[in-house]
């Protein structure tokens, strides 16, 4: 139970600032800015909060960075596939798959970065 509470929190916070990143590009792209450069804003964006997000759960659960990442990075997967089919009805192609897996693979580091931060730290102080 536990553990569903704390991905929860994930992922309400991962809804909240993906709504916010999309409305800062949105109105960035309404403004005249070119859109490769706001779908760069958007990539970069989205790998920063998969990291943050998954380096803050290992780094509290302190347990299996790799699978913590994967799990939580593949339910921020499943729901952003969700909303964009939901939303915009678009079709898979081979570079939104691409970027997902990219953002996976990001997500699995932030994992594991923060279970490796937390170690050093223990090991630190227990010196």
């Amino acid at each position: 139970m536990e553990r569903l509470i704390c991905y929860g929190k994930y992922i309400s916070i991962f809804l909240i600032f993906e709504l916010m990143i999309t409305f800062i590009v949105s109105l960035l792209n309404l403004i005249g800015l070119n859109s490769g450069i706001t779908s760069i804003i958007l990539f970069i964006s989205n790998i920063l909060l998969f990291f943050i997000l998954t380096f803050s759960n290992a780094y509290k659960r302190h347990k299996k960075g790799l699978l913590e990442g994967l799990i939580l990075g593949g339910i921020f997967i499943i729901l952003m596939l969700l909303l964009k089919v939901i939303f915009f009805k678009s079709s898979l192609g081979i570079s939104t798959i691409i970027y997902y897996i990219i953002l996976i693979i990001v997500s699995m580091l932030g994992g594991t970065m923060g279970v490796n931060k937390k170690g050093n730290q223990d090991t630190t102080t227990n010196s």
